[in-house]
């Protein structure tokens, strides 16, 4: 997710930038500002912000930054205005300050935003090359102006107190939380030795700045110009959003033009042949007026002999651009709520590849996309906020295609959406389905067309066997598949642990299972230390089964059809990763 082929890092790192800044932004009237900044400097003042998290990692073992012993620095400012700031209670372990700082697997996402900060961080402490993240932010709600801070490590022992996976920029360790550095000299020194503006006098006196020491070298100036267009178009084209990068502004008077000058570094080949025919798509997608309603359960095909679809169709035949608002029903709480999106099609040119893009209050969702584009580009524009808020809860927490896993149906349930797969299809479909309404139907061939060239079989004639050939005999049915297999356990997620239990349609009995645990650090296999939890500090209940706790891992061997093991006195204010392996006594482990 953070660094594929088909998602690059940067483009991972704009989105996350700049879905935080939207999200936070405080003046609808103006627009959110985001800047960019790459400095590079001897450490000079900057050394006392970081020779704390340098000494902790070597003491972890990490190896040393060489740009560090040389006594120089290169980093990357993120500072968004006409935004919130980083709010919540700065004693309240679980409130949205504190979420971001402490709780991986927390997010303060809710239905009506792009994202949560959740995955941001993550995203933001792996472009820096000493997994490190600083950040200044002043508050709208009560005016305060906080420091903080984060680097990544392992969990050790260090002058005897035993240390987690991160350590904090921070004055003191107070409760469950950290007393930050209150002094104004404090704030402003960072704020200076990193070049940032310091949130000191309006319009820009409050917002979220964060501080990437000894960034990636994928990290360019040219790398987050091309992902803030490819990605966010529509939100700088409606004023919405303004990108600086260095000394480059990108708002809705210069996009065109800096799209064009970075057009090598698009990711999406189709954008980055003719990034003036994407950004032209957009424009006049964004102001379609010729309605299509819709019912969302019938879907497309009911309206494709209408006269006003066949128009359409000649006209995109004739090569103009289509452009629709579709409005369709929602169904939330007992009640119907009118919603709509806007879509616009055109013939791909020749020799071109088609444009095929979705998005969600002007968020790209490069994975809502016709798996069969043909000859035409689409977009489409979801600016409606019942129904950005619908499918916000779609997306999971990369927001890059629209889901339907487990996760995704009890969130919609809990909102109170009516048959909200049904109408997740719907609009997952509408690249595919929206092209084949306006793709005219193929003239079929007579078939007769032929019949001076070749001899047509007989139907009515005998046909004649080959010599020893046997009689004609049904063949047998086919064997019928297998049933689909079954696990043999079913697991539970407690308040502060887990149960695993025997399923009761499992029949072949017995079977082991093992169970490895973790505290969640962010990355894919987390490390488990002695100083997380012990065996002998948890609480654990087996039936039917020879359990055995070593270390980390839970082994119980010959479980019964009455299985269950339950493990619980894990740290509330931590996410607790399990693995689970099941296998018979005839498999090796």
């Amino acid at each position: 997710m953070f660094d594929r082929a088909d998602y690059p890092y940067t483009e991972t790192f704009v989105r996350e930038a700049i879905q935080n800044t939207l999200d936070a932004r405080l003046d609808v009237g103006r627009p959110a500002i985001i800047r960019f900044g790459f400095h590079q400097a001897a450490l000079s003042s900057r050394r006392a912000f970081l020779e704390g998290a340098v000494k902790l990692r070597e003491i972890a073992d990490f190896p040393p930054v060489e740009d560090w012993q040389n006594g120089q620095i290169n980093w990357v400012t993120i500072e968004d205005f006409n935004t919130r700031g980083l709010d919540g209670s700065l004693d309240d372990r679980l409130g949205n300050f504190w979420n971001y700082w402490l709780n991986f697997g927390v997010s303060n996402k809710d239905g009506a935003k792009r994202g949560g900060r959740g995955i941001g961080r993550v995203t933001f402490l792996i472009a820096s090359r000493m997994q490190t993240v600083l950040a200044l932010t002043r508050r709208v709600d009560d005016d305060v102006t906080a420091a903080c801070g984060m680097t990544l490590l392992r969990t050790m022992r260090t002058e005897g107190v035993v240390r987690t996976t991160h350590a904090y920029l921070a004055d003191n360790e107070r409760d469950d939380v950290f007393g930050l550095h209150v002094a104004g000299d404090f704030n402003n020194s960072l704020a200076a030795a990193f070049s940032l503006n310091g949130y000191k006098s309006a319009p820009t006196n409050s917002g979220l700045a964060l501080i990437i020491p000894y960034p990636h070298a994928d990290l360019t100036p040219e790398g987050i110009l091309a992902s803030a267009v490819e990605h966010f178009a529509p939100a700088i084209l409606n004023g919405s959003l303004v990108v600086q990068v260095d000394d480059v502004t990108l708002d809705k008077g210069s996009i065109k033009d800096v799209g064009v000058s970075v057009a090598e570094k698009f990711h999406t080949r189709s954008i980055r042949d003719d990034v003036k025919r994407y950004l032209d798509l957009i424009a006049i997608g964004m102001s379609a007026t010729s309605e299509l309603k819709v019912d969302s359960k019938s879907g497309l095909a009911p309206l494709r002999d209408t006269g006003q679809i066949k128009a359409m169709q000649e006209a995109c035949a004739a090569g103009k651009k289509i452009a629709l608002n579709l409005s369709f029903s929602l169904k939330k709480n007992d009640v119907t709520l009118p919603v709509s999106l806007r879509a616009v099609l055109a013939k791909t040119p020749d020799d071109q590849l088609p444009i095929d893009r979705f998005f969600r209050e002007g968020m790209s969702l490069p994975e809502v996309k016709s798996s069969m584009p043909g000859e035409l580009d689409l977009v489409l524009l979801v600016d409606d906020e019942n129904l950005a808020t619908f499918l916000n809860l779609c997306e999971g927490k990369a927001h890059l295609d629209l889901l339907e896993s487990k996760e995704v149906r009890a969130k919609l349930e809990k909102n109170g959406y009516h048959l909200p797969i049904l109408l997740k299809r719907f609009i997952k479909g509408l690249p595919t389905e929206l092209r084949a309404l306006l793709t005219p139907d193929i003239t079929q061939p007579e078939i007769d067309v032929f019949d001076a060239f070749f001899a047509l079989p007989d139907d009515s004639s005998e046909k004649k066997k080959a010599k020893g050939a046997k009689a004609d005999v049904n063949p047998p049915p086919p064997v019928p598949p297998p049933p689909p297999r079954l696990s043999p356990i079913v697991m539970e997620t407690l308040p502060d642990g887990f149960r695993v239990a025997a399923n009761p349609s499992y029949g072949d009995w017995p079977v082991n299972v093992s169970v490895t645990m973790a505290y969640a650090d962010g990355t894919r296999n987390p490390a488990w230390s002695i100083y997380d939890f012990a065996p002998e500090n948890l609480n654990s209940h087996t039936a039917d089964c020879d359990a055995n706790f070593s270390n980390n891992k839970l082994t119980a061997r010959n479980c019964g059809p009455t299985f269950a093991v339950e493990v619980t006195g894990f740290d509330v204010l931590r996410e607790l990763d399990t693995h689970i392996k099941v296998w018979k006594n005839a498999q090796n482990n």
